[in-house]
């Protein structure tokens, strides 16, 4: 008797981590929107025209080294960083933009070395990351950006620590700049 309530015991508990793993992994791909990265081709806007709540602009970058690009600035916005990068067209931010980006931020980018592509404001797009079960100094530097959306003509690098959130903080921000 006593062994038999022990097995219901032990089968009641797997049931509940079975139920608790099913509803966190349908909760999960529930919360995996697709997300573009390239939107809007008609929107045009200057970086000094962006005025919205939750945005601080900061530190702007000389762009000679990045080919066709009016005007680069880093950003805060919802306590994350932003670096938006502005040019003529949406095709030009695509046609001489979309490389370079792309070359900075998710897992494989290059953020430090002789291979970054634009060399000015690289130490903005890393962060130092402690090592694991590493009580002594030192970090590894990993990318700050984990992707980038092409909203009409600017792009628009974003802050996470996947693809997913970084995106879902650039339609964060392209939302409040289309209202």
């Amino acid at each position: 008797m006593e062994r038999t309530i022990k097995i219901y015991k032990i089968n009641f508990i797997f049931l509940i981590i079975f139920f608790f793993l099913l509803s966190c992994s349908s909760e999960e791909s529930n919360n995996s929107i697709n997300l573009e990265k390239i939107v809007n081709p008609e929107f045009n806007i200057s970086i000094n025209e962006i005025s919205i709540p939750k945005i601080k602009l900061g530190k702007k970058y000389i762009v000679d080294d990045l080919p066709e690009a009016i005007a680069v600035s880093r950003a805060i916005y919802n306590k994350k960083d932003l670096e938006i990068r502005e040019y003529k067209t949406h095709e030009e931010a695509i046609q001489f933009g979309e490389e370079f980006a792309s070359s900075v931020s998710g897992k494989d980018a290059i953020v430090s070395g002789d291979n970054v592509m634009w060399k000015e404001g690289a130490k903005d797009r890393r962060k130092c990351v402690p090592r694991a079960g590493n009580s002594e100094a030192g970090c590894d530097q990993t990318p700050r950006f984990g992707g980038y959306i092409i909203f009409g003509n600017l792009i628009i690098l974003c802050e996470g620590l996947s693809e997913q959130e970084s995106l879902e903080l650039c339609h964060s921000f392209k939302s409040s700049l289309n209202q």
